[in-house]
């Protein structure tokens, strides 16, 4: 009910029951009317009431406050009224209070409580929560407010204890994430100062390492507000200005008073961004500097948060001793693994090298005792062609003359008949009737001789092929058969060992380009080796299988083709034992043999493979298993034959 304008309220002052008459001299400070069935109740109801009753003008200024307000701010209520409410509300929270009453006033008595700081008689500052009332005059204007308010000052504190550990634990959970994490060092550290920043409200945080070789602390993150790591604090020595003198020092800095403290260097800028505190940790583990963790704040820091700020230290400072050292190891085993590739390259290069040394002196042998044998085998064929030429050139001039004398004898027998004793003793102590029959036989049998010596000599000269430069374009087939001729008394039965039979199956091969000579050299050693294989075979009894055709009598195999346009294939099998497959993968290298000692050097086979693959760009490969026989097949390309 809205009071009279002729009515005087009657309020409590001083803790006393004595009305204070409030009449012309009272309305400076205030002019309104209240009504009230008794005064009684109204003091029964101040005093008794655990909230502060406070009444304000429209400008905001005190006119009345209940008596428990000393016991909850400590002000005495003469203290208080005629003041400025405001100039006991904290500075950040004027604002928002002026701005309440201004809302009160629009609307009412429908708002909200307000929550704000104000400032007791000891200087500390109290929480309250507000809740106003506006009373107007007929015209509509505010004549007073009146505001009912407690202290909620332990429940805030409550609050902010429970909120800063939230925060505080979400902290901890944050930067426990960065370190499970298998980041390099600089995101770690990265990491931990973003976590800063978003967690603790820092307005920018930093780290620093040490570098020990000239004892500087270098920037290395930098999070929030600024994050460049170039400009004057890029490179801070060890005991100048803040940074530095954390890391000479070994301990800590925190301060909540950045604008007044003696180590901030540049207070304008602290003034102008607002900054409040700092808190920057030397990085230490076990007495050693490893750098400094820093972070400036817009709002006060608590011990807590100092605290959790102390922990992440020295994770983060254990966290980059460990990088350093994994950084140490890496470089160490990257180190170690280098001098071991060095090392394994340089033996691997020593072993080409002895390879290769193997491999030129296996040829050099080769090639000397192919150069001598050729050159013996040429020098005897050019002795041995010569008188075998002229036996031969003259042995059908024997045959007339021969002839003649027999006709001429049996034209002496029938014009000298009968014929003087002396003469027919000797005609029939010679059988004359025998030589006569016999001799032309001879006669045949001599230049079938002849031509058989031609035809070696040929086959050697032609095995030899010393005459011959380069790679010439030849008949494939005769190679073989000219080694097949040379190799003839060792497929002869012998004692012990039956006759190897050959089989061939030649193909329609054109003539083909290489060196003739060198593939005779491989045709000698492939079928050499073969008949070794087969006179141990049969020794112990161990034929095996050739293409699929089972025979007990040794046999080789020797079956050519034209596989593309450009490639011809000469495959050489037996039908001996086989070898096992650790013999096998060995067989092309140098100086490796089963043969016993003096039977064998190990190298006609690596000589065979150097020839096809290197010098004539082919294939060689063995095909070979315990029971099986072996299978050598050349594969090399025809060229321009």
């Amino acid at each position: 009910m809205r009071p009279s304008n002729n009515q005087v309220a009657k309020l409590p002052v001083h803790q006393t029951k004595a009305p204070l008459q409030i009449g012309e001299s009272g309305k400076k400070y205030f002019n309104f009317k209240v009504s009230l069935e008794t005064e009684n109740n109204l003091y029964q109801v101040i005093e008794n009431f655990h909230k502060i009753i406070i009444v304000f003008t429209s400008d905001g200024h005190v006119c009345y406050t209940s008596p428990n307000v000393t016991e909850t701010l400590g002000y005495e209520v003469i203290e208080l009224e005629g003041k400025s409410f405001a100039s006991f509300v904290h500075n950040d929270d004027v604002r928002l209070f002026t701005d309440y009453l201004s809302t009160v006033a629009k609307s009412g008595n429908k708002h909200q409580p307000l929550e704000y700081r104000i400032k007791a008689k000891d200087g500390s500052w109290r929480w309250q929560e507000i809740s106003t009332s506006v009373f107007k005059d007929e015209n509509g204007n505010v004549v007073y407010f009146v505001g009912i308010t407690h202290d909620i000052t332990d429940r805030k504190l409550t609050e902010a204890a429970l909120a800063e550990r939230i925060l505080l634990a979400n902290f901890r959970t944050a930067i426990d994430n960065v370190f499970s994490q298998n980041h390099t060092l600089q995101q770690l550290m990265r990491g931990c100062t973003e976590t800063m920043v978003t967690h603790l409200n820092a307005a920018f945080a930093r780290i620093w390492t040490l570098n020990k070789q000239n004892n500087i602390l270098e920037l290395q993150v930098s999070s929030g507000m600024y994050t460049h790591i170039d400009g004057p604090h890029r490179f801070v020595p060890v005991g100048k200005f803040k940074i530095g003198l954390i890391a000479e020092e070994a301990k800590p800095h925190l301060t909540n008073s950045v604008q007044t403290d003696p180590r901030v260097g540049n207070k304008e800028w602290a003034k102008q961004e607002g900054m409040i505190a700092f808190a920057g940790y030397p990085l230490i583990v076990e007495g050693e500097i490893l750098g400094v963790i820093a972070m400036f704040s817009r709002q006060v820091l608590s011990e807590s948060t100092f605290e959790a700020l102390r922990i992440t230290a020295h994770e983060v400072a254990i966290g980059i001793k460990r990088k350093q050292i994994e950084e140490e190891l890496r470089k160490s085993e990257a180190k170690y693994r280098e001098i071991a590739q060095a090392s394994q390259e340089k033996a691997q290069k020593l072993e080409a090298a002895l390879w290769e040394l193997q491999q030129t002196q296996a040829q050099l042998i080769q090639t000397e005792k192919m150069s001598s044998l050729g050159q013996l085998v040429a020098g005897v064929a050019h002795e041995i062609n010569n008188p075998v030429n002229f036996i031969y050139g003259n042995i059908t001039h024997t045959r007339e003359y021969i002839e003649d004398l027999l006709y001429l004898v049996k034209l002496y027998q029938s014009h000298y008949n009968p014929v003087a004793p002396e003469i027919l003793d000797h005609i029939y102590g010679m059988d004359l009737e025998f030589i006569s029959q016999d001799l032309p036989k001879v006669l045949n049998s001599m230049h079938m001789g002849a031509e058989r010596i031609r035809q070696i000599v040929l086959s050697l000269r032609n095995f030899s092929r010393l005459d011959e430069d380069g790679m010439k374009a030849v008949d494939i087939h005769e190679g073989i058969d000219n080694t097949l001729l040379l190799l003839q008394n060792r497929l002869k039965a012998k004692p012990g060992c039956s006759e190897i039979q050959v089989i061939k199956e030649y193909g329609n091969l054109p003539n083909i380009l290489c060196h003739a000579g060198q593939l005779n050299q491989v045709f000698m050693n492939l079928l050499t080796n073969a008949i070794d294989a087969l006179e141990e075979s049969v020794a112990s009894s161990q034929l095996s299988v050739v293409n699929s055709k089972t025979t007990n009598n040794p046999r080789i195999l020797i079956r050519t083709e034209l596989t593309t346009e450009n490639q011809v294939m000469i495959c050489i099998a037996d039908n001996g034992m086989g070898m096992a497959e650790k013999v096998r993968s060995q067989l092309f290298d140098p100086f490796f043999t089963t043969k016993p000692i003096g039977k064998g050097t190990g190298m006609g086979l690596s000589i065979s493979y150097q020839i096809v693959v290197k010098n004539h760009q082919g294939q060689l490969q063995c095909i070979s298993a315990p029971g099986k026989g072996a299978e050598f097949i050349i594969t090399i390309p025809t060229g321009d034959g």
